[in-house]
Order: structure tokens, then sequence, then C-alpha cells
């Protein structure tokens, strides 16, 4: 059985060969779905917006095949040709053309009969996206309503302005004491003292001399002290997929540039600010600091490493462009210059056989000693650190801010016993363990203790209910035309449909938009969502609409057209499958046994 998804005019069939529908006698088959998807998984919901979206195009097709829409051979080849893949070095490439359409598991005729579809249906669709042009009065119209400004005084009435207005009983406190003993639960707590040992820490510790930093020095001068070039270079760009006359026109140019240098090399600089193309570098006379052999593309790179100090090139062709380069200087580091990085990395080196070698003893130490820390501390060198208070979800103290650890914390071992944990890393390279020294079990304050955030949170309910229908009230005088006493800020805010206030919501900017010029001065209002309290606008008057670039407007009308164009295309596509006979299969039909 077939069923319809939302079109018209589908017809119910049986069961027949393996399509999930047909359009005007053309099946559509379950691999059409995984085309279109580009084999990529999709949920069952989606797959009826993937099917009509293939029943559309296959409307298209049908009806293009009817107007004689079809492409001409040399259009076919002219489209094929400029398809990136099969290009080499910008040009189609026949032998690229053959090796992509065999990876596809595809013909040159099949392939062909592919695009000669796509562009049938595109030159059918060509009218409605190129042709919906919206009237210049609607275009106006929409301009006019989109930069409006509406200048609006503000006033916000704020809840703590009304607390003195309100008042909390001993009653009510206790009433909410006792109706909210879950919420004013106090988590079970408890302090605990740790120690830490980490790389970082043994690294400190870790001493290197001098001979030992000549010794890595010598052993790794290959890489430590890679000999670096600063350069500067002008740049005229020609990427290499550029026309074969736009690269010849950027060379001459690079070879003209390269004879001003060389008549006057001293206005290098002046010539890369005034004429090279590399934005990172151009603003500063060409400059592109140190590199290290490898930092550039090949040809620029092994230019650079084949000048000598001050010397400038013949201009060199990169995939880029054309650039004439000067090396500007050579340096290689020192010793002295990476002591301390070497000195660091051997400290960090020493600290990680450290660590590794004395994880486990450290954990032995704590797990053998259990009462103290002390031992631990003693023997690795290192400080028992006290925490304030931590609960199950977390503590000040980061480091002691780890799931593991603090199940450790809670666990009957540790809390009750009060053992030392085991040893936890709790990041790479720290380890950590803790004992409790203070237990706090989960328990609910005593009234004193809380009864006066309580009263704190009452009022300051009251206060917003009061102010919510104070708000109102006065909004609704206001709108009236009656006289209310209202504090409107000295500073009024013009505000546009467009670019909004950021603290007026989208209802509220379109609550201050509604009313006509002739019915100013208007009131709206509602709780304010930013700042709390209840805010009250008065739209005063509005103001005239600043004129538009010609290219703001052009960017307007292509915007209004795209949604014309979707529009009347729709329409269209519409009108064509109540026309067609559309049949849908109801489910996937099972492969033929």
């Amino acid at each position: 059985m077939v069923v319809g998804f939302g079109l018209s005019s589908y017809t119910a069939m049986e069961s027949g060969p393996n399509w999930l529908a047909k359009v005007g006698g053309k099946s559509i088959t379950e691999a059409d779905i995984d085309a279109a998807t580009r084999g990529q998984a999709i949920s069952d919901d989606q797959k009826p917006e993937v099917l009509r979206s293939l029943i559309r195009r296959q409307l298209m097709l049908n009806q293009a095949t009817d107007l004689r829409l079809t492409p001409s051979a040399a259009q076919l080849r002219e489209v094929i040709s400029t398809i990136p893949a099969f290009q080499d070095n910008g040009q189609f490439s026949p032998a690229r053309y053959q090796e992509m359409l065999a990876a596809s598991q595809k013909t040159p005729a099949s392939f062909q009969q592919e695009v000669s579809s796509d562009l049938a249906a595109r030159q059918l669709v060509l009218p409605f996206v190129q042709g919906s042009i919206s009237s210049r009065t609607s275009l106006d119209h929409l301009i006019a309503l989109m930069t409006e400004k509406r200048e609006v005084a503000v006033a916000v009435l704020k809840p703590q302005d009304y607390l003195s207005q309100v008042s909390v009983s001993d009653a009510e406190v206790k009433q909410y004491y006792d109706q909210h003993q879950a919420d004013l639960k106090a988590p079970e707590m408890v302090k605990v003292e740790y120690v830490v040992l980490s790389k970082a820490q043994l690294a400190e510790q870790q001493t290197v001399s001098d001979e030992e930093v000549q010794k890595y020095f010598d052993a790794h001068k290959a890489d430590l002290a890679k000999e670096e070039r600063e350069a500067s270079h002008i740049l005229i760009q020609a990427p290499k997929t550029a026309a074969p006359a736009e690269r010849e026109a950027a060379k001459a140019k690079a070879e003209a540039l390269l004879k001003e240098v060389k008549a006057n090399p001293s206005r290098f600089a002046e010539l890369a600010k005034a004429n090279s193309q590399d934005p990172g570098s151009k603003d500063k006379g060409g400059d592109l600091g140190w590199n290290a052999r490898g930092a550039m593309v090949k040809p620029f790179d092994d230019t650079v490493f084949s000048l000598k100090a001050g010397e400038i090139s013949n201009v060199v062709e990169t995939d880029f462009g054309y650039h004439i380069i000067k090396l500007d200087a050579v340096r290689t580091k020192a010793l002295a210059d990476l002591k301390p990085e070497i000195v660091e990395k051997l400290k960090t080196d020493k600290a990680q056989s450290a660590y590794q070698a004395q994880a486990d003893k450290f954990n032995e130490v704590v797990y053998q000693q259990a009462d103290s820390l002390k031992p631990a501390a003693d023997q690795f060198k290192l400080q028992v650190q006290q925490s304030g208070w931590v609960t199950r979800k977390g503590a000040q103290d980061a480091v002691l801010n780890n799931p593991k650890l603090s199940d450790a914390i809670f666990g009957d071992d540790v809390l009750n016993k009060k053992h030392n944990s085991e040893a936890v890393e709790v990041s790479p390279g720290t380890l950590v363990s803790a004992r409790v020294i203070e237990h706090k079990a989960a328990e609910v304050p005593p009234l004193a203790t809380v009864a006066p955030d309580i009263q704190n949170r009452l009022k300051n309910d009251k206060a917003a209910k009061l102010v919510a229908a104070d708000g109102a009230k006065k909004l609704a005088a206001l709108q009236k035309g009656e006289n209310v006493n209202v504090a409107w800020d000295a500073q009024t805010k013009e505000v546009s449909r467009v670019n909004g206030d950021p603290s007026i919501s989208r209802d509220r900017l379109t609550a201050i938009f509604a009313p006509q010029a002739n019915k100013l001065p208007a009131y709206v209002g509602g709780d304010d969502p930013v700042q709390g309290g209840y805010v009250l606008y008065k739209v005063n008057k509005v103001l005239p609409a600043q004129a538009i670039s010609p290219e703001m407007r052009q960017q307007i009308a292509r915007s209004v057209d795209g949604v014309y164009g979707d529009a009347a295309l729709n329409n269209y596509l519409n009108s064509l499958e109540k026309g067609a006979k559309i049949e849908v299969r109801a489910t996937k039909p099972k492969d033929p046994q």
C-alpha cells in the first residue's frame, strides 16, 4: 500500500519493483536518497523531507524535458571543463576526468546526463530567482520600517525601593522554615589536611650544573642553534589558479619594481609599503621577521637561505605570485641565549624521572602510615596544607576538586576511620593524599541561624509583587491619559526595529513601534528581565529615518527579491505537484527473495 505525506494527487499502488516514489513514470529509489545525503545516515523522520525534495527535483526535470530545455553539447563541455576536480594546474585534464569518474563508478555518458539534467533544472528555476523583483514602493516601505527610529523615555521601578513598604512577621519566617527544610539543609562537609606530590614541585627542587648545560647544548646543537634569517619582501599577487595573462602582468610589474629596488636598495621598505600586496608585511616595509629553514614555501625558502645579508634577489615565483626578497640579517643562537631554556628542560626531565621513581613510594608511605601525613611530608619534602570546608560537590582548593579524591575523602576509611586517603592523581603529574580533620553531618541549621536570610528573601518576594502591581497600575493610568508621578530617566533612548537596545525584549520592541505616529506619546511596560522590577517606556516621537547607502539598498533589495523568488518557485512547484501523477510507497520495499 502507498500513502501520501502532504502532497496532493498521489496514487496508491501495490508493491512492485524496488522504488520509493514515482513521478510521471520516473522512479526514485533508496540509492537516490543515499546520493542526495552523500551516504550519511538519516532518521526515518528526515527521510520524507529528503524524498519530497527529490520528488520536486524530478518534477522540474520532467517539466524541463517537456519544455525542451536541454543544454547543447558545447554547454556541457564548457561546464564540465570548469569543474575544479577535473583540472590540473587550472586546466581541464581528460586523464583526471576519467580517473575521478572511475573512482565514483560513473561513465562519461552517465555523468554528462546528470550534468545535463542539473543544467536543465537550473534553466527552469532561473526565471524565478532572477525575475522576482520587488516594487519600488514596497521596497521603500520596507526600508522605511527598518530604518525608522523612535525616541523613548524609560523609568525602572526597582523592588528595593519598595522594601520599606513591606514587613515580614516571625510567624511567616517560621512557616517558611518549616516548609523548606530540604532547601535549607546544609550539605555534609569536612575539613582536610593534604599533601601534594607533583612534577612541578619536583622540578623546582632539581639542580642543573653548567657542565650538564654544555653537554646538552653540544648534543643538540643542530636543533637548538638553527640558523635563522630575517627577510623582507615585496609581493605582487598572482595565484596559481589565475589566468596566464594575469600572471604575466603580475610578473611584469614585479620585474619593473625590481629595477627600481636595484637602482636604489635603500628604498626597499618604501617601495614595499607602496606596492606589496601582502597585507601581513606591507605596512612593516615587507618585514617578515626571523624564520628558520623550512618555515616558508620552498622557492621562497631556498632563495632566502641562498642570499647574503643585504642582498636582494631576482623575481621569485611561488603559488602566491611574484616576490622580490631582501635578506636583512642572519643569526645563530649562542649557548648564553639558550641556557635558561636548556636549564628548564633538564629540570623537567629530572623531575619526570624523580616523579616516576617516587610516585609508588609516596603511595606506599601514605598507606602504610595511615594515621598521619607527616611521614610522607618529611620524606618527600612536602608541605602539609589545610583546606576550608569541602563538600561532595567541590572545594575552594582547586587541587581537591577531583571526583575520585572526593569519593575517597567521603568514603568510610577516610571519613570515619580517619585514615589517609590513597594517593590520587588529580591531574597528569600531580598526586594528592588527604585526611579528614573535621566533619559536619548534613543538617538543617537552627531557625535562629537562617532567620535573617529567610526574612530578606520573603521581603524581596513581597517587594517584587508590590512593584509588579504598582507598575501595572501606573501603566494603565498613563494609557488612560491620567497624570502619574513617574521618575523618567533624564536621558532618552533612540531605538529602531533593526538595531534594538539589548535591554529591550523583542516583544517590548514590537509594542514600542505599534502606536501610530499621530497617537504619540504612548506608553508600554512590563516586567524588567534585566534589572528586575517593572519597566515603563514613554514613546515620545518618531525620528526621521536615516538615509542608507545605495549599496545597502541594493543588498536589501536582493534579500527581498530572494524571498519573493523562493515564494514564487514554491508556488510553481506546488502547481506542478497538483497536476502530476505521483506515487509514494509507505515503507521501503523488501529486497526480492
